[in-house]
C-alpha cells in the first residue's frame, strides 16, 4: 500500500506529541473515484525519506472483512483516519501528503488548523477529473459512494473549484493548483512537496 516513512507512519503515538517547523503539508483533494490514491502510491513509490503519505484506502484495507458491505465499516474508517491525519498533520514527519476528497468544509478548517498551530505550510493539489471519470473509478476499486453522497461531494467540488479558479482564487494563503488526470500523470513527489506542480 502507500508508503509512509518516520514515527508517524508506524502509528507511533508519540509522534502527535512532536511538531515539525517548517514542515509542508500537501493536500491532495478530488472527488472520491478521482485517483487521488493511484496518485499517492505513485508518488511515495519514490521512498523519500521524511515523507509520509495518508490514505483511507490505508485503513480501509485493515478493516475490511469478507462478506461484510463496506457501508457497515464506513464510520470506523472514516473515524480511524482522520485520527491518523490529524496525528501525522500535528506530529514530527517534515512532510506529509493527503489524500482527501476536500470537500467538508467543516474538515478543511480541522486540518488547516492543526497544520498552522503545528507550523507547516499548506498547498493544495486539486486533481479535477469530471464526476463520471470518478465514478468508474469507485467502480474498479469496488468501493461505490452512495448516489446521494456523490451529488453532494461533486455540487461541494464545483463550489471549490470556482473560488479557487474564479476572479478571487489564489487569494487565499495556501497556494493551489489544479491538475487534470495527464498532468497528474505527470507529477513527481517533489513538483508537489517543494510547490513545483504549478510551474
Amino acid at each position: 500500500m502507500v508508503v509512509a516513512t518516520g514515527p508517524a507512519a508506524t502509528g507511533d503515538r508519540r509522534a502527535c506529541g512532536r511538531r515539525a517547523p517548517g514542515g509542508v503539508l500537501v493536500v491532495v483533494g478530488g472527488l472520491p473515484g478521482s485517483g487521488k490514491t493511484t496518485l499517492l502510491r505513485r508518488l511515495m513509490a519514490e521512498r523519500v525519506p521524511g515523507v509520509v503519505g495518508l490514505d483511507s484506502e490505508d485503513v480501509a484495507a485493515r478493516v475490511r472483512a469478507p462478506g461484510v458491505p463496506y457501508r457497515l465499516v464506513r464510520p470506523l474508517v472514516h473515524g480511524w483516519h482522520r485520527v491518523r491525519v490529524l496525528c501525522a498533520v500535528a506530529g514530527s514527519a517534515p512532510a506529509v501528503v493527503l489524500t482527501d476528497p476536500w470537500t467538508r468544509p467543516w474538515w478543511r478548517a480541522v486540518v488547516l488548523g492543526t497544520a498552522r498551530r503545528a507550523g507547516r505550510s499548506v498547498r493544495l493539489v486539486l486533481l479535477d477529473a469530471p464526476r463520471e471519470v470518478a465514478e468508474s473509478g469507485q467502480a474498479a476499486r469496488g468501493r461505490a459512494i452512495p448516489a446521494r453522497s456523490m451529488r453532494r461531494h461533486a455540487a461541494r467540488w464545483e463550489d471549490l473549484l470556482r473560488s479557487v479558479t474564479g476572479p478571487d482564487g489564489g487569494a487565499g494563503p495556501d497556494p493551489v493548483t489544479v491538475v487534470d488526470r495527464p498532468r497528474a500523470d505527470r507529477l513527481t513527489l517533489a513538483d508537489v512537496v517543494l510547490g513545483r506542480a504549478a510551474a
